[in-house]
């Protein structure tokens, strides 16, 4: 199983948006608002702990319907390398997190997972998001798994997405993200890789 999350640093609504005070203290730990305070600039921290939470609610959302998304529930700790966990209702999930420019890129796993995780992110210009990292899964997956495009779908069972690989018994756990300029997927390979 698999979570991501995607932040457009330069999108309007987070670059030009005032962050109100109870934000904060609704979506972040008391430990996440001490390290956001003890910085000069908090907002590119408080983006980067917010994809992290995401990744990790849609990751457990996979193994468990009925979570809810309570982000200061989901308690980020990042070493230097923006690698580090989220803890949630005394699950440890696994969490990278990559920044590149104005992007950020979150995705979680299970602490013992050993699934090989296949991840891409573009920026797009179409006007459907939803369509656009469709595309970008199909493409990338169809070229990984040596297929034809035409062989992958993807399904939603719920609001969960998977990836199903026709005329094989066969779907992977895939995670989608879209904001502002970038779309961007996780999937799980399992043991198809």
């Amino acid at each position: 199983m698999v979570g991501n999350d995607v932040v457009d640093l330069a999108d309007a609504e987070v670059r030009n948006s005032p962050v109100h005070p109870r934000f904060d203290l609704r979506v972040f730990s008391a430990l996440e608002r001490q390290a956001l305070q003890g910085r000069a600039s908090p907002d590119r921290l408080r983006w980067i702990l917010w994809a992290a939470k995401e990744a990790a609610y849609k990751l457990r959302k996979q193994s468990d319907p009925s979570t809810l998304f309570s982000p200061s529930r989901f308690e980020v700790s990042l070493d230097d390398t923006l690698r580090g966990a989220v803890e949630h209702e005394g699950e440890r999930l696994r969490v990278e997190v990559t920044v590149v420019g104005d992007l950020v890129h979150a995705v979680a796993t299970l602490s013992e997972s050993e699934s090989e995780i296949v991840t891409g992110v573009e920026a797009s210009e179409r006007p459907n998001a939803s369509r656009a990292v469709r595309t970008l899964i199909v493409r990338n997956l169809a070229q990984r798994l040596g297929l034809p495009e035409s062989a992958l779908r993807v399904l939603r069972s719920g609001r969960i997405p998977r990836l199903e690989v026709v005329g094989r018994n066969c779907s992977l756990d895939l995670s989608l993200s879209h904001h502002g300029r970038y779309v961007a997927f996780a999937c799980d390979l399992g043991d198809t890789a």
